[in-house]
């Protein structure tokens, strides 16, 4: 399966699951000893789940992405609830024609001017609103440091591995120079919007966002080279919008990535508001990593250390740049520049501006 479409349907299931768990919470209030109700309330809920996640996945994504958040919110919420409750009112008066003898849209008048229909209503939208604010909260925060959160996994100093990827714009002076503040700043949220499925795709977190930049983390483990094919899928991702890029902000965002791997503290930091950071030289010694790209006409650069967790791929290739002495550390480092194969001749080029 296409890793794009794949991650959609990941999000579709989740959703349905979501749809699901209302089924049953529903069923449990309402008709806690019928089993025939929890089998047809199931089926409901993969109904409902399925044409919510859809939407999600396929309109809604990008659609409100610069609207407000609780104006977003209450917006999904009432088409979802609304979404609902007509499903419903069509099954449950098909039950009632049956067993009261009378027409179908009969039934349908008696469900909606009925206390059944404002009990439904204000179910789903209890429900649906909770759902849809703890998703947004997810994607504000990540899924991992939300179940960290919730867990309480981090109050205390862990040492852990992680390899971690520093992604910089490239002439993001230039462009902003040519853009005016609020151009750019529309082109930033496209720029990282576009990228995050890349991202996703390859099982990274993104840890922070600075300015222009992204920090992105993965575990350390047995597919190491996740953040090789998440940088170059970036690439394709971006390159396949070239021209929307150019028709909307005469500008194609190109970018630069620094990868090292290593031991760091990570932590719960904050009393008026908590995150989760990590602490230690590796986060540093990335940055200086991305810093030397343009000096090294590289796109792609990673430590010695990095490279030594990667299994050998036929698909990538790999380019000794030598040691490399970097700002602020006392020894040299190897670094290495590395390409995806099949990516030689598809080489991005450098912003246009017009």
């Amino acid at each position: 399966m296409v890793p794009e479409l794949k991650l959609k349907v990941q999000h579709i299931l989740l959703i349905i699951g979501m749809g699901l768990l209302f089924g049953l919470l529903y069923n449990f209030l309402y008709y806690p000893h019928t089993f025939t109700e929890y089998a047809e309330a199931g089926s409901i809920s993969l109904l409902i789940g399925l044409m919510v996640g859809i939407l999600e996945e396929f309109v809604f994504k990008k659609l409100f992405q610069s609207i407000r958040f609780l104006f977003v919110l209450l917006i999904r919420t009432l088409i979802y609830s609304l979404l609902t409750s007509v499903i419903l009112s069509f099954v449950l008066s098909f039950e009632t024609a049956s067993v009261e003898n009378i027409s179908y849209m009969g039934a349908v008048k008696e469900y909606l001017a009925g206390p059944l229909f404002e009990r439904d209503f204000l179910f789903s939208f209890s429900f649906i609103l909770l759902m849809l604010f703890i998703t947004e909260v997810i994607l504000l925060i990540g899924r991992a440091n939300f179940l960290r959160l919730i867990l309480g996994l981090y109050h205390q100093p862990h040492e852990i591995s992680r390899i971690f990827m520093f992604l910089d714009l490239k002439g993001s002076t230039t462009i902003a120079e040519k853009l005016s503040n609020k151009t750019f700043s529309a082109f930033i949220r496209d720029y990282f919007f576009d990228i995050s499925d890349a991202i996703m795709m390859f099982k990274g977190e993104i840890y922070q966002y600075a300015g222009d930049g992204v920090i992105v983390v993965w575990p350390l483990g047995s597919n190491n080279d996740n953040c090789i094919r998440s940088f170059y899928k970036m690439v394709e991702i971006i390159e396949r919008k070239r021209k929307i890029y150019l028709v909307k902000y005469g500008v194609v965002p190109q970018f630069k990535a620094g990868i090292h791997t290593g031991k760091v503290i990570v932590t719960s930091v904050g009393k008026l508001k908590k995150e989760i950071v990590y602490h230690g030289d590796v986060l540093n010694t990335t940055s200086r990593i991305e810093g030397k790209c343009s000096e090294l006409n590289q796109d792609l650069l990673v430590s010695g250390d990095m490279l030594s967790c990667i299994k050998h791929a036929d698909d990538l290739a790999v380019e000794e740049k030598g040691e490399i002495e970097l700002k602020g550390k006392r020894n040299k480092l190897r670094l290495y520049g590395i390409k995806l194969v099949s990516q030689h001749s598809a080489a991005v080029l450098r912003p246009q501006l017009y």
